[in-house]
């Protein structure tokens, strides 16, 4: 009997297939309706995950080690608060961490096998399988919590420390607030809970207590998970753990780790958890080396499907952190789900870690949110990347970029600037918004080795590509060749918008003006677009005075095209900046910055600022698609002297570009204005002419061009031929003429034509003696 074959994930870009649980095992996502499953996380396809792969990778080598999984990779780091969002109390402590999904016990049966790499974020990262090994390797030989580790789940008080050469006690009481504590295991190897878990040790300890290996004598032996509670008298702790029951049971996502039950034995509750093995990114970071950006981002985005799908249902995950993020062969899985709570529950407390907990989240302020949970993704990525005081001194800040040179890459700073900025209203609006961004940082990072596959930017439209290519583009070229923004799809008046568009700027003003039309944010958007596309700039300017809506990035960006359009070029900047702080994996900001910059150091006779000649750089390298940032590079690297890194940008221009011809011919002249001529670059200039495809007039006029500088060499260089032409005097006068003449039956007036006859009676021999 044929097995039926298997269902393909019909996500674009996506060769993944749907598992049983409705999930594609490749792009993480749930099926659409009619395709299995339900539930949709709103991460662009590719976002989050990337397809199987086994070319050569893209970026750096995976820092997954090959050894067998340890204690280290479910070590909890930092102490987990709970801040109280309304009962004046603050317990705190620390949530446990955890490993990736392992395919050698029994119960475990999620994991990708073989040995292939496999590509993940957007596949432009790829990363070595994580071995699976023996989960009673994980056990601790000495479950101890280091003093150091020690905290009050009240006052977060430091507690069980040694004085005087004396060790710390493991039971107590808080000398602060008198509450109970007690860091000594409630299990030992043998018992069994709950007439069903033999425990075989400790794995860490966390925010919650101990958490224990175990396996289900009912179920097959499978490996399971027991988390139990730092002090079964704190009520705050038993009711997140039958907090994390009830919400914990909606949660069926293939990047989110399975919870089985919650079980009583005796005093003690447990929750029964799907036993992960692998390494943490936490363990995955060398302590003294921090991991390169392209894998931190790459890991971050494979789980944020998983966040998007716990925000979708209602869920806060609160604890957001590189303890919590865990690999086993070529999967990544979110786990710890201790902190989790309902977007609109009430006070309560609030379980977090310190240096990656929001500031707000405190227990005189507000309680969690969509926008805390994107500060600990932010401050995530922070710690991986860069080494800093994040649990103290700088527990609410980002090191300067002179003290992490990771952060110096001016994406990557200014997307952890925004999604950790102390205004929640300040960072990114969801996990979608945040992981798109991710995706078009980290293209910016693995261009610098690699070339990324063209990606259509989902809130601007394609840009121009014509921009810049004859030279500087003053501040109303670039107005005009800006991208606007992409039509909200949400939005009522968006059919009717794109409809008009069709026809140009002046239907879409008729379309949002007419009788009867909706007056929404996207009507007025277009209506600026399209003054402005009109040029009507005063008009465009009336209309951002009145509809402008502060600290949107869509109204920032059209009044960015004003001022440019208006002339204004200083503010037309300082706009574009901002964007490029709210949309830091966009090319069009940046753009926007580096022109501008240009066009003023253009008109000031100055050289451009070496930031500007970076940005060119990485657009270039990024997408292609920019022709006008190669023509840029290549001008602003002649002014720096570097000839040879100007012809070589220009050579990158794609054949199937409509500027590549110009682009040929643009690296002739840069040939050609050298300040010392030599032979071989005026033969190279005369090669390359040749091989240019150009019509008639343009032909002759970089013939005439190359011709002239063979004029100029001296004597001895002038051997071999060029265009079929010797070059002694007489044949490189005769053939100057043939193409003068040329080019005078071209000419557009009669003043023009007669100065090319002129030129070629001089250049021909006989008249010139």
């Amino acid at each position: 009997m044929t097995a039926a074959p298997p269902t393909l994930c019909v996500r674009p870009g996506c060769d993944g297939t749907l598992e049983d649980d409705g999930f594609c095992d490749t792009c993480g996502r749930a099926a659409p309706a009619g395709a299995g499953g339900s539930g949709e996380s709103g991460i662009p396809s590719g976002a989050g995950v990337g397809a199987l792969g086994e070319g050569p990778p893209t970026a750096a080598a995976s820092p997954a080690a090959t050894g067998p999984a340890t204690a280290a990779s479910v070590a909890a780091v930092g102490p987990a608060t709970a801040a109280s969002g309304g009962s004046g109390s603050s317990p705190s402590g620390r949530v446990p961490s955890g490993s990736g999904r392992t395919g050698t016990g029994p119960g475990s049966g999620r994991t990708r096998s073989g040995s292939s790499r496999r590509r993940i974020g957007a596949g432009l990262v790829a990363i070595e399988p994580e071995p699976a090994a023996d989960p009673a390797d994980a056990v601790l030989a000495d479950p101890v919590v280091p003093e150091s580790g020690r905290y009050c789940g009240a006052c977060d008080a430091e507690v069980g420390r040694g004085r005087d050469g004396r060790p710390g006690r493991t039971e107590g009481f808080c000398p602060q607030c008198g509450t109970r504590f007690s860091f000594t295991p409630a299990l030992a190897p043998g018992d069994v809970v709950a007439g069903q878990y033999e425990v075989l040790g400790c794995l860490a300890h966390g925010g919650l207590g101990w958490i224990h290996l175990a396996r289900d004598r009912r179920v097959r032996d499978r490996w399971v998970v027991l988390k139990g509670l730092l002090n079964t008298g704190d009520a705050a702790a038993l009711a997140a753990a039958d907090a994390e029951q009830d919400f914990l049971a909606q949660l069926v996502h293939p990047h989110i780790v399975r919870i089985y039950n919650v079980v009583t034995d005796g005093d003690a509750t447990y929750i029964v958890m799907e036993y992960v093995g692998g390494r943490s990114l936490r363990a995955m970071r060398d302590p003294r080396e921090p991991m390169d950006p392209e894998h931190a981002l790459a890991y971050v985005l494979e789980v944020l499907p998983a966040l998007a799908h716990m925000h979708e249902r209602g869920l806060l995950y609160c604890d957001f952190k590189p303890d919590n993020v865990v690999q086993t062969g070529t999967d990544v899985t979110l786990i710890d789900l201790g902190a989790v709570r309902r977007i609109d529950e009430p006070g309560g407390d609030v379980w977090g870690t310190v240096g990656y907990q929001a500031p707000e989240i405190a227990p005189d302020g507000v309680g969690p949110s969509v926008a805390s949970d994107v500060y600990t993704v932010g401050r995530t990525i922070a710690v991986l990347v860069a080494n800093f005081d994040f649990h103290g001194a700088m527990r609410d800040v980002l090191p300067f970029p002179e003290d992490a040179p990771a952060l110096e890459e001016e994406p990557l700073r200014r997307l952890l600037e925004r999604a950790t900025a102390p205004d929640p209203a300040a960072r990114f609006g969801s996990v979608e918004d945040l992981a798109e961004q991710m995706v078009g940082v980290l293209r910016q990072l693995t261009a610098v080795h690699t070339t990324p596959p063209p990606r259509l930017s989902t809130v601007l439209a394609a840009p121009s590509a014509s921009v810049g290519v004859d030279g500087p583009a003053s501040p109303a070229e670039l107005a005009a060749a800006l991208p606007p923004p992409l039509p909200d799809p949400d939005d009522p008046s968006t059919p009717e918008v794109v409809a008009a568009a069709t026809q140009g700027p002046r239907a879409v003003l008729a379309a949002v003006s007419a009788e009867g039309a909706l007056d929404t944010d996207q009507a007025r958007l277009s209506a600026v677009t399209a003054h402005l596309d009109a040029g009507e700039v005063e008009a465009a300017g009336r209309a951002l005075e009145e509809h402008a809506v502060p600290g949107e990035w869509t109204w920032t960006w059209l009044r960015t095209r004003h001022a440019a359009a208006a002339g204004r070029g200083a503010l037309a900047e300082r706009l574009a900046d901002e964007v490029a702080d709210a949309l830091p994996g966009e090319l069009a900001p940046q753009f926007a910055l580096a022109s501008l910059a240009e066009h003023r150091a253009s008109d000031a006779g100055e050289p451009a600022a070496g930031i500007t000649r970076e940005r060119f750089e990485r657009i270039w390298r990024t997408d292609r698609t920019w022709t006008g940032a190669a023509f840029a590079l290549a001008r602003l690297r002649v002014a720096c002297g570097d000839r040879a890194g100007a012809v070589a940008v220009l050579d990158e221009v794609p054949p199937t570009s409509v500027h590549a011809p110009d682009a040929r011919v643009a690296a002739v002249r840069v040939l050609l204005g050298a300040p010392r001529l030599t032979r071989s670059a005026v033969m190279e200039a005369g090669t390359r002419s040749e091989a240019v495809d150009l019509d008639p007039l343009r032909a002759a006029t970089l013939q005439t061009e190359v011709l002239q500088a063979c004029r100029g060499l001296d004597a001895d260089e002038r051997t071999g031929t060029v265009f079929g032409c010797a070059l002694d005097d007489d044949a490189l006068g005769f053939a100057l003429e043939e193409r003068y003449r040329l080019r005078a039956r071209y000419a557009r007036t009669t003043p023009e034509r007669f100065a090319l006859v002129d030129a070629a009676n001089d250049a021909r021999p006989w008249t010139a003696r």
